[in-house]
């Protein structure tokens, strides 16, 4: 069940597919047509063999009937019968005679089947038999008492087939020969003769297997009790045994395949007339097969020919189709991780190449709207910054020369030329050439001259404490960040106070940035102050620069972790903490 919920590659899908749709039909359509060959294989042979039994069963009925035929000729010829008798009768004298010709009288009927006949037994009525050619071996009054004799006697004029019976004469080593019997009616009044027996040998019916070409099968005629009548040369007998032969007598004719004998074999058969016998007929399954599995051989060689070129190709074609969208997904995921060169190659087949140029397309597209946004915001900022700068320039410089104008009525010459070096050099500074960024140190002097006029302008009414770590001197930041926060102190901290007032600028490097304070122990901030820098809506100051602007400043080109805090300096005042990045090199301007 995970296999089925977890999601499938379209590679694993696509073969998957195949195999269903094609190799399992492939398989499926062989194994058919290769057993419905082997049954009609079964079907074709077992009725050839149905047909040859049915010719076989005809020749063995011609030889039954020949010895039937005999047997009655021989059994109602008043001729034979009245010299039997007379041979009964006659003295040791003229019994020579009568034998001959009886014999002679027999010729006439016995020619065709001379080689068969092993001897005719005449029994009479009054007791005694005469035995032509063999005698019996067997006591008469034994055979009399035989249930064929008694069984003869009460159908006179009808000739009885009886088969296989066990030998009866001298001379003979088979135990077992052909019997045929009559007993001649009563209307034969003029003769002594009860019944008349044949004994014949089973040639005739070894002729009709000799017959059929030779090959690996075996007929055999056997009796219902499993006695062997005649066979084929190539026969064994250990294939009539008693479960084949159960099998064999449960229907008229038919066929079934034994697979309890040492080679599996297919056995038709068929029956002799009305004589019991059945003509079985033997076939390898082996050599029935033999061609079955040379086409197996074939068909299997031809469809694992088939299914592997099949697979090959259908490997080459799936990872043909499959690669482009593997190599696809790889590449959107450098996609997702930032890499925006991760492009495809665009040949193989058509809707792969347009996929990747779409693909490509697409990248090209993503990039040039990042550099339009990057352009855009760079272009914002630098207009965000020119505007914010700006707000700077002009009006500190219009209300400075303002003040100059002020102290040139009613101050020294000395003054105006000291006061205006110094605004010399801050206005020089705003304007200057070069960047955004300017050396800690650079800022230090320039905040020197703005506290120098601004003491002017205030009469020394505030102090200034500087406690400037060493190391941060050397670093960079932003132009005229501390000016506007330090006028802030000036002008809305010192104002109102009468006594000396005080303003400390602290700078330390702590934690990987560098930290200023600007405190003063001037008149603080309200808590409406407070809560309109947090909305960025300071108003503006004398430079025209609040707090809010300064921190937006700050953040548009370092980041919201960086920026302003303000807190009350105890015991009174306000306290501006400004946290910048640490720059170590001008050129890091170019990142800004």
């Amino acid at each position: 069940m995970k296999l089925l919920a977890k999601p499938w590659t379209f590679s694993a899908t696509l073969h998957v597919l195949l195999i269903v749709m094609v190799v399992f039909p492939i398989v499926i359509i062989s194994t058919m047509i290769l057993q419905v060959y082997k049954r009609d294989l079964l079907q074709q042979t077992t009725e050839r063999s149905l047909q040859t039994l049915h010719a076989v069963t005809y020749s063995a009925q011609q030889e039954i009937s020949k010895i039937e035929y005999v047997t009655a000729a021989v059994g109602v010829d008043r001729d034979i019968l009245s010299i039997a008798t007379d041979l009964h009768h006659a003295d040791e004298g003229s019994r020579y005679a009568y034998i001959n010709a009886l014999g002679l009288a027999l010729s006439r009927y016995t020619y065709s089947m001379s080689s068969q006949l092993l001897a005719i037994h005449f029994f009479y009525k009054d007791g005694g038999v005469y035995s032509f050619q063999q005698n019996l071996s067997t006591d008469e009054k034994d055979v009399r008492a035989m249930d064929w004799y008694r069984r003869t006697l009460q159908q006179t004029d009808n000739v009885q087939f009886l088969g296989l019976q066990r030998t009866m004469l001298f001379g003979q080593t088979i135990p077992f020969a052909m019997s045929a019997a009559i007993a001649p009616s009563a209307y034969h009044t003029l003769s002594d003769v009860e019944m008349v027996c044949f004994t014949l040998n089973q040639e005739a019916f070894d002729k009709i297997f000799r017959q059929q070409p030779y090959d690996k099968s075996a007929f055999v005629i056997v009796t219902a009790e499993g006695q062997v009548v005649a066979a084929s040369s190539n026969w064994e007998a250990a294939s009539v045994n008693p479960a084949r032969l159960a099998q064999i007598n449960s229907a008229r004719e038919g066929y079934f395949v034994d697979k309890a004998s040492a080679h599996d074999m297919l056995v038709t058969y068929a029956p002799v007339g009305n004589t019991g016998w059945n003509i079985v007929h033997e076939i390898p399954y082996s050599e029935l097969t033999a061609n079955y599995n040379r086409i197996y051989k074939i068909v299997l060689l031809a469809t694992s020919s088939v299914i592997a070129v099949f697979l090959i190709i259908s490997f080459y074609l799936v990872k043909g189709l499959t690669r482009p969208i593997h190599v696809l997904v790889r590449k959107m995921s450098l996609v997702m991780e930032g890499d925006l060169n991760a492009k495809i190659g665009t040949s193989g087949i058509a809707e792969m190449a347009t996929l990747g140029r779409t693909f490509n397309h697409m990248l090209d597209q993503i990039k040039l709207l990042i550099r339009q946004r990057e352009e855009e915001e760079q272009m914002k900022r630098k207009a965000e910054f020119a505007a914010l700068q700006s707000q700077i320039n002009p009006h500190f410089l219009i209300n400075t020369l303002n003040a100059i104008k002020l102290m040139a009525l009613i101050s020294k010459v000395d003054n105006i030329r000291n006061m205006t070096n110094a605004l010399m050099r801050l206005v020089s500074s705003s304007f200057n050439r070069g960047g955004i960024l300017t050396r800690f140190s650079d800022e230090i002097e320039n905040l020197k001259h703005y506290l120098y006029i601004m003491e002017i302008r205030y009469g020394h009414k505030f102090e200034v404490e500087w406690r400037i770590d060493p190391q941060a001197e050397s670093k960079y930041l932003l132009k005229l960040l501390l000016q506007p926060v330090l006028e802030n102190s000036i002008v809305h901290g010192m104002a109102g106070r009468e006594s000396q007032g005080k303003i400390v600028i602290e700078a330390r490097i702590q934690e990987g940035s560098l930290y200023i304070v600007i405190a003063d122990n001037g008149e603080g901030m309200t808590e409406e102050q407070h809560t309109k820098f947090r909305t960025k809506s300071s108003p503006h100051t004398f430079s025209g620069m609040g707090f809010a602007n300064v921190h937006h400043r700050i953040q548009l080109h370092h980041g919201e972790d960086y920026g302003l805090t303000l807190a009350a300096n105890e015991p009174e005042g306000t306290k501006v903490t400004m946290k910048i990045p640490l720059i170590y090199k001008d050129k890091d301007e170019e990142l800004l």
